[in-house]
């Protein structure tokens, strides 16, 4: 369990009181947390808060009422979702900047969202998931979610879990604004295919963790469409029709597929080595429907440019189309 708590002083003794319990624990180890100051506590082994529970903790943990500093660190701004009394503590995320929200926005909602979609996929329970949205909502100040969670109340507990999924990812966007912009200042740059580029893939993650499963079929079908344009359907280059064609294959399995786990999670560094072929992950075949997509322009760009420059361009093109509807 962990409990936020903002550090007091008094004679030059410094100490927390638990809220909304208010038992008191000493701080004085030093360093010592500045007075005003916010800390996460780790109350190991605590299910229950109340006095007598934190009491029986203090006998087993902190016999001189002094937290050792091992139990403590500086609140983040995650730790108002994971903190059993977060919600007490929303009114800090005021303070912090527009970067600091857009990055909890982007870590905490990826999180969210790949519980929301773990629900989908097996036992659909609303509650827990209801219960954070709720948090994340006042934490990022959206005007409307109160509205929003009021309307899927009143739907089956499946359809209340895919809106969940649609409104966390609009709540996202709307403070990870910096982070859509950054990823149109920061496109794909590598030379090489994009089947064989970290970077391309890295970059898909992060633009698919912004999104539900919905919106990314919608970016996908989009930039299959875009490449057939493009190279005019493969026009006088068969390489780049048999790539059309493969984008196309994986597009309908896309549409089909059963789950969506590749980007479920918040982006991490991901070797290309690890990469398995899953043609019942959506999210996987979205990544290789576009990667095909980049393989078809780049081979008809090849005849007017060497084959890096080809790459590199087709990674960005299908990238800036992807972005306009995200936007």
């Amino acid at each position: 369990m962990e409990l936020i708590a903002r550090v007091e002083g008094s004679y030059g003794v410094h100490f927390v009181r638990i809220a909304p319990v208010g038992t008191r624990f000493q701080t004085n180890v030093r360093p010592r947390p500045a007075v005003g100051s916010l800390i996460t506590i780790t109350f190991a082994g605590l299910d229950i808060v109340n006095a007598d529970s934190l009491e029986a903790w203090r006998a087993g943990h902190a016999r001189a009422d002094e937290l050792d500093r091992r139990f403590y660190k500086p609140t983040v701004l995650a730790d108002l979702m994971s903190a059993g009394n977060g919600e007490l503590w929303v009114e800090v995320a005021r303070e912090a900047s527009t970067d600091q929200l857009a990055a909890f926005a982007l870590d905490r909602g990826g999180a969210l969202l790949a519980e929301i979609r773990s629900e989908l996929a097996a036992a659909h329970r609303v509650d827990r998931a209801i219960r954070l949205a709720r948090r994340f909502a006042a934490i990022l100040a959206v005007p409307w979610a109160a509205d929003t969670l009021a309307e899927l109340a009143e739907l089956h507990a499946v359809e209340q879990l895919m809106g969940l999924e649609h409104a966390v990812v609009s709540w996202m966007r709307a403070a990870a604004e910096p982070e859509v912009k950054e990823l149109a200042r920061d496109l794909p740059d590598d030379r090489s295919s994009a089947g064989v580029s970290s970077a391309w893939l890295q970059w898909w993650w992060q633009l698919a963790h912004t999104c539900t499963r919905g919106d990314l079929r919608t970016v996908v079908e989009a930039a299959v469409a875009f490449a057939k344009q493009e190279c005019r359907y493969g026009e006088r280059n068969e390489l780049a029709r048999e790539a059309c064609d493969e984008a196309a294959a994986m597009t309908d399995r896309m549409r089909v597929a059963p789950r969506a786990e590749l980007f479920a999670e918040p982006p991490r560094p991901l070797a290309l080595a690890e990469l398995e072929r899953d043609d019942a992950d959506a999210h996987y075949c979205a990544y290789m429907a576009v990667t095909h997509a980049a393989h078809a322009i780049a081979a008809a760009l090849r005849a007017d440019m060497d084959a890096g420059d080809a790459n590199q361009h087709a990674m960005q093109l299908v990238a800036k189309r992807a972005l306009e509807l995200v936007r």
